[in-house]
């Protein structure tokens, strides 16, 4: 087909774009949107064949990107290993950052390049997204049910991504403010791609934060960004918005963050078609985060062809390393029969120094034994005064609801969470950072990591949730 359709599904509605594919990239003919408030998957497939319908779209190839309905995306980072050892982790690390969603489909993408100039040598940052598989099987159903086809399903935050690699200058860092129909997106983008993504929730009944409101979150955001990235100043933003609010979003963003403002060239289309946009991309690109569709089956068959590539080449190299190891097994078999006979003659003669040999191999036994206990109890102790240590350092605002502890090659890690509240999520958040600068000063710890922060209202109050992950150092801090 020379058209797609690409479409942001989300709990108030539908939004869409219809594109050409051209050779040298996509062209948008027309935008359309259906408002409506969306409580399930099954309502969601249903509005979105009606909208088709409405606007006269048949047999369309349809890029979707969703919202809500239980799916989700996280950035992680991992030591640098191969993709097929980073399925496995990644896999593993959403379910346990997702225990509430039943048989994810997970998929991901590196966020830079291992070689690239920015890439840290000793890690691998991802975008990874999950969808539980009975959405994806929802869409796909309904989807081929009403006459069209479905070339890729993916998330909102990889949307996002793909516009910001699309439209926003990679140098520097640069805030991406998305006020979307059901709620906004602020994403902090360093080095070209989204290291962390920020996305107040609003409900159904609720109305939109205006424009001051976005501005406070992304100025406190920028504050986070500043303490994880070593001192990474946001030097300007890039703004996804309706024509109506878009000056009154310039004017809010320029007076808190003082950087320039400019607005993503999508203008004619609404921020609803932008996002579904993001999902037509995210379908072309060459490392596209494919949770179903067409993407997703053609990335999956092609790891058969290169499973039985890997088998050969294996079965080749055992051959040669066969080959080689016969050839040197015979030359060293007149080397092997000399050697046994000088060991046997040197046996013979000192055959009368082996009760001492024994006692002295039995006393650095016992030395080298009462040394690593020492040194275990020694590591103890000082975990112990870590750990004491990064408990003082916790206020009475903040709750820590895990604190998990790992030992690894390079020492101790540990990953905490827990909950902070607030009067507003701006006083929470200012809470929270006071918390991290504390911990990294009072507590023995190092390599400070946010990896989660999300809002909630509880009771007119404002309720923040966060992760932080560090090392726990069981040495004194220089």
């Amino acid at each position: 087909m020379s058209r797609v359709v690409g479409v942001y599904v989300c709990p108030r509605g539908v939004f869409g774009v219809e594109c050409r594919r051209h050779s040298a990239g996509m062209e948008v003919l027309r935008s359309f949107d259906a408002h409506g408030r969306l409580e399930s998957v099954q309502e969601a497939v249903l509005q979105l064949g009606r909208a088709l319908a409405q606007h006269d779209i048949k047999g369309a190839d349809l890029a979707v990107t969703v919202r809500g309905f239980g799916v989700g995306h996280h950035v992680l980072s991992f030591p640098r290993a191969a993709d097929a050892v980073l399925d496995q982790i990644i896999a593993r690390e959403v379910r346990r950052l997702e225990p509430q969603m039943a048989d994810p489909v997970v998929a991901w993408t590196r966020l830079a390049d291992d070689d690239s100039p920015g890439a840290e040598q000793d890690q691998a940052d991802v975008l990874a997204a999950a969808v539980p598989q009975a959405v994806a099987t929802e869409f796909t159903t309904a989807i081929r049910a009403a006459g069209h086809s479905l070339s890729h399903l993916t998330v909102l935050g990889v949307a996002m991504h793909r516009l910001a690699e699309e439209f926003v200058p990679a140098a520097g860092t640069t805030a991406l403010v998305a006020q979307l129909p059901d709620g906004p997106f602020i994403g902090f983008l360093v080095d070209g791609a989204i290291r962390l993504a920020v996305e107040p929730p609003v409900n159904q009944e609720d109305a939109l934060p205006d424009a001051s409101a976005l501005a406070e979150e992304a100025e406190l955001g920028t504050v986070f960004v500043r303490q994880q990235f070593r001192g990474a100043q946001v030097t300007h933003a890039s703004v996804i918005a309706s024509n109506e609010s878009y000056p009154e979003l310039e004017s809010a963003f320029a007076a808190r963050l003082d950087v320039p403002i400019a607005r993503l060239p999508l203008t004619g289309v609404s921020p609803g078609g932008v996002a579904a946009f993001g999902a037509v991309l995210d379908a072309r690109s060459r490392h596209s985060v494919a949770l179903g569709g067409r993407t997703a089956e053609q990335r999956s068959g092609q790891s058969a062809p290169t499973l039985h590539l890997t088998a050969i080449a294996t079965l080749v190299v055992a051959a040669l390393v066969g080959f080689w190891a016969l050839s040197e097994a015979l030359l060293a078999r007149s080397a092997a029969t000399a050697l046994r006979e000088a060991q046997r003659r040197i046996e013979s003669e000192y055959s009368s120094f082996a009760p001492a040999r024994e006692t002295v191999e039995r006393r650095k036994l016992v030395h080298d034994a009462v040394a690593a206990i020492r040194e275990a109890q020694g590591e103890r102790v000082a975990l112990q005064r870590s750990v004491a240590a990064i408990a003082g350092a916790v206020p009475d605002a903040l709750v820590l609801d895990s604190m998990v502890l790992e030992n690894g090659p390079s020492g101790w890690h540990a990953t905490m969470g827990g909950t902070v509240i607030g009067q507003t999520s701006g006083l929470a958040v200012q809470s929270l950072g006071g918390f991290y600068r504390d911990l990294s000063r009072l507590a023995s710890v190092e390599s400070l990591a946010l990896k989660q922060l999300t809002y909630a209202d509880t009771s007119g109050r404002s309720l923040v949730r966060f992760a932080v992950m560090f090392g726990v150092l069981t040495r004194p801090k220089d």
